[in-house]
């Protein structure tokens, strides 16, 4: 009886002993440990575009969570009209993402004007390297009253692509005037090849020709007025536009069945030879230019000019597209960081040689591919042209209106006939 005593007393002081010399981790329960912090969660909001912006967005996105354990990027993508929809739902119910995507114009500023949209400037006064690299001009476009609300990404500008293989066959040429390309597009018609391929499902893309050629017949002094509501869209400047525009309707230029055709229908059309012409921003140079079996065959020219007019060859985009910061969000700090990251040359850097869609900073180290590359040439030629730019005007002016412009152009597209005082009257319901 005594050994056993003893054995067991022996016992106990060995689990003592041991516990002693156990480390604070096995000898607490979990229950005592404190939790590590879960990460803060940045929600961001971006408009889904199912190319190569898109993939290099998310590699950037997955980079930075990687190597940012304590804050993470949560990314969601929307459709075009489905985004700018949820958008506005957002800011009016408050339930605003950390940072969402925005096209400058009338529509941001009314969200700036909403108090919707945060005041970054002094972020980046903290951050004077970041807002060194911006062309000043960038920064402009999201600013109002003096203060910045908006970190401006990519630089947008809309050209003509065409099919050049097309085009040498039937002995054409990029047109310099108007009167070049409705002849090209009569010649094609005549061979029964369809010249543009056009999304009219989506409607912005129609609005593409339609403000070229207001722009380019002198109608910016029109539509400035327009956007500042001293004018509205019954200005002869617009009437004289859908008479042109017109023209495109009257010599069958839109590949068939365009009012059912979304942006990657129209798309996959050109690509596929349905079309010898499609007119979309430089955002996807990439996709365009080095497609499998078009590739070293996609050409691009500059909207042409009207005979007889003193209008601007200017760029339809500019600084329109970039990220913004909510103003109800409670992780400023840490989205910052976040934009820090994504606005790093770097990062720029790839996203640019991926898709042709340059970055508004004042240098980008952009090098030549060894085997050469159609999209880093379209960005050095575009890089020495010094045109300016003219806003989106479904973005210069508010929602309400730019949804009564998108309706009326495709009704100018799909009207197999409309006299003069049709399409003035078209013009002035935009109100």
């Amino acid at each position: 009886m005594l050994k056993r005593k003893a054995a067991a007393a022996a016992l106990l002081a060995l689990l003592i002993l041991m516990t002693g010399c156990m480390p604070d981790m096995v000898r607490f329960s979990p229950e005592r440990r404190q939790a590590e912090p879960a990460p803060v969660k940045i929600t961001m909001w971006n408009v889904e575009t199912l190319d190569r912006r898109q993939t290099i967005l998310q590699e950037s996105i997955r980079t930075f969570n990687e190597t940012h354990k304590q804050m993470q990027i949560v990314p969601f993508f929307y459709e075009t009209e489905a985004y700018k929809n949820k958008l506005r739902v957002a800011m009016v119910s408050g339930n605003m993402p950390d940072l969402f995507q925005y096209w400058s114009g009338e529509s941001f500023k009314r969200m700036v004007d909403s108090h919707a949209v945060a005041d970054v400037t002094d972020l980046l006064e903290q951050s004077r390297d970041l807002k060194r690299q911006y062309i000043p001009e960038a920064l402009q476009s999201v600013t109002y009253d003096g203060r910045i609300y908006g970190f401006p990404h990519t630089i947008q500008r809309v050209v003509v692509w065409y099919n050049k293989a097309m085009f040498a066959e039937h002995g054409l040429q990029p047109p310099q005037s108007w009167a070049d390309l409705i002849r090209i597009i009569q010649v094609l018609s005549q061979k029964g090849i369809t010249s543009v391929s056009v999304a009219g499902k989506d409607r912005w893309p129609l609005l593409h020709w339609f403000a070229y050629i207001n722009h380019r017949l002198g109608g910016e002094p029109a539509f400035k007025k327009t956007v500042s509501r001293a004018g509205d869209f019954s200005d002869p400047a617009f009437l004289e536009a859908g008479l042109k525009f017109r023209e495109l309707v009257k010599n069958k230029a839109f590949i068939p069945g365009f009012l059912g055709m979304d942006v990657i229908m129209a798309e996959k059309a050109f690509l596929a030879g349905e079309a010898a012409m499609y007119i979309q921003g430089d955002w996807v140079a990439g996709k365009l230019m080095e497609d499998e079996k078009q590739k070293n065959n996609i050409g691009y020219f500059g909207f042409p000019e009207m005979p007889g007019v003193a209008g601007e060859m200017e760029y339809y985009g500019g600084y329109a597209v970039g990220w913004a910061m909510s103003a109800g969000s409670k992780q400023r700090e840490a989205s910052f960081e976040a934009l820090q990251f994504l606005l790093d040359k770097k990062e720029r850097v790839k996203y640019a040689q991926a898709s042709g869609a340059n970055a508004p900073f004042l240098d980008m180290p952009l090098t030549r591919p060894a085997a050469g590359s159609a999209i880093y040439d379209y960005m050095e030629h575009v890089a020495g042209d010094r045109s300016g730019f003219f806003g989106f005007y479904d973005q210069e002016i508010e929602p309400r209106r730019a949804q009564l412009l998108l309706d009326a152009v495709v009704t100018l597209a799909s009207e197999e006939e409309l006299s003069r005082e049709e399409i003035e009257a078209i013009m002035a319901q935009i109100r």
